[in-house]
């Protein structure tokens, strides 16, 4: 039972409208009301939400009853109506983050409460959703993804020659990520693959892109060339490939209880922040590059929150966040490096930060998904990636591949914490959000 579902069977199953459903009808509400459900865990929905919605359509279309329960790798449900149940588990074998489509499964869950949809039309609907392409073509997420990373980079401490450096190497590696997962490399492999790619071309430009650049040349005392562990840093695409929307949802889980679904995406981000280590390190192999990485921020306040305005909005190209959401979705993101910055200088621990930050993505996240009638996610994924520990999380896993046992387990504990404040700050609003209210 999730919830956002009634208490008991009892509540709804005298209550249902119309008749009881045949044992053919009730197959066809529970396989709609599942489809829903995969549309959205194979688009990054967290298992509440999931939950909440296959629920709802199956309720909507004429269950007396849903019972659900939603990990990453598989939905379970029954769905009850008079003296009939049906129970069917589909399994998720596809992941990623398309945060449009998410917002049109939950619009359509909307309307067939409202008795706007019947079954076949919301089944049509939820098909056309499925197969439907992303808002935003491959050049423009990639324009978008190159750009954030050079914010990023900034943003982590970089210059202008790091910006230079991210946006080259972001724009050629994002492309390489997505040809290998369409080629059906497993994901562990080709965040290594590319990771690799990524760090050694960033510590190739970071040699000789100050020689071929003879115009920018002159202007050397005025901006340095990189070193190589700042071009290790710099290169953003890196830290594009740390999965931080799961290292956020994994400790929001398990805030709310979902342990199952919590371990299994916690796992799932230490494999692939693993996998971009191993990579990286294989680069400083192949190259023999000496680096040492440390996570730094820009102290320059206004580029600093400018930098994290563009990186969140092109994340929000990246997440394939409605348009009309891209603006406010950027400026919760913004907002929130504001506030944990404002926290830092107020003489507050990072962690305090961090969750400090998170309540405003919180709160902002709440009052524009009510003002624009869309899922609160749209704002809250691009809102906290400014925020999230990748690179710490990255330096962690280097350390430990290194063999610096005692750094590595020290960088792992403080990941950890500042991830898990800003979970508890997000979960913290959303679960006041959710007081009094019912689906």
């Amino acid at each position: 039972m999730t919830p956002h579902q009634p208490a008991t069977l009892e509540e709804t199953d005298g209550a249902a409208a119309g008749a009881p459903l045949s044992r053919e009808a009730l197959r066809d509400v529970l396989t709609t009301a599942l489809r829903a459900g995969q549309i959205m865990v194979e688009n990054g929905a967290n298992t509440a939400r999931v939950e909440e919605t296959v629920h709802r359509v199956g309720t909507a279309l004429g269950a007396a009853w849903m019972e659900v329960y939603a990990t990453p790798t598989g939905i379970v449900a029954s769905a009850v109506s008079g003296g009939e149940h049906r129970t069917r588990i589909q399994r998720i074998t596809a992941a990623g983050v398309d945060l449009s489509k998410i917002a049109a499964v939950l619009d359509v869950s909307r309307r067939a409460a409202a008795g706007e949809l019947d079954r076949e039309a919301t089944r049509d609907e939820l098909e056309r959703i499925a197969h439907r392409p992303r808002v935003y073509g491959p050049l423009a997420t990639t324009a978008a993804v190159a750009l954030a990373c050079g914010c990023f980079a900034v943003l982590f401490g970089g210059g202008a020659w790091e910006l230079l450096v991210a946006l080259l190497v972001s724009a050629l590696s994002h492309p390489l990520r997505l040809l290998l997962l369409r080629a059906r490399v497993g994901p562990l492999l080709a965040a290594g693959v590319t990771a690799t790619f990524a760090s050694s071309l960033a510590l190739l430009l970071a040699a000789w892109l100050p020689a071929l650049a003879p115009a920018v040349q002159r202007y050397a005392p005025l901006l340095p060339p990189p070193t190589p562990d700042r071009a290790i840093t710099g290169a953003a695409s890196v830290v594009l490939l740390v999965p931080g929307v799961v290292m956020v949802s994994s400790i929001a889980d398990l805030f709310r209880g979902d342990t199952i679904s919590g371990v299994a995406r916690a796992t799932t981000a230490m494999m692939t922040i693993g996998a971009i280590a191993s990579g990286t390190w294989a680069a400083l192999l192949l190259t023999g590059a000496q680096v040492d990485v440390a996570p730094a921020t820009q102290p320059n306040l206004p580029l600093a929150l400018g930098m994290a305005l563009i990186g969140a909005w092109g994340f929000a190209v990246l997440f394939d966040v409605p348009r009309r959401a891209l603006l406010p979705a950027a400026l919760v993101g913004a907002a929130a490096y504001g506030v944990r910055v404002a926290t830092l200088g107020a003489g507050l621990p990072a962690e305090a930060a961090i969750f400090a930050a998170g309540l405003a993505i919180g709160a902002l996240a709440e009052t524009l998904a009510r003002l624009m009638r869309l899922p609160t996610m749209i704002f809250t994924i691009p809102g906290f990636i400014p925020l999230v520990p990748g690179v710490l999380a990255f330096v962690t896993m280097l350390q430990l591949v290194n063999g610096s046992y005692e750094p590595g387990v020290a960088s792992l504990v403080r990941t950890a914490l500042l991830t898990a404040a800003l979970a508890v700050g997000l979960g913290t609003v959303g679960a006041l959000a959710r007081v009094g209210r019912r689906t």
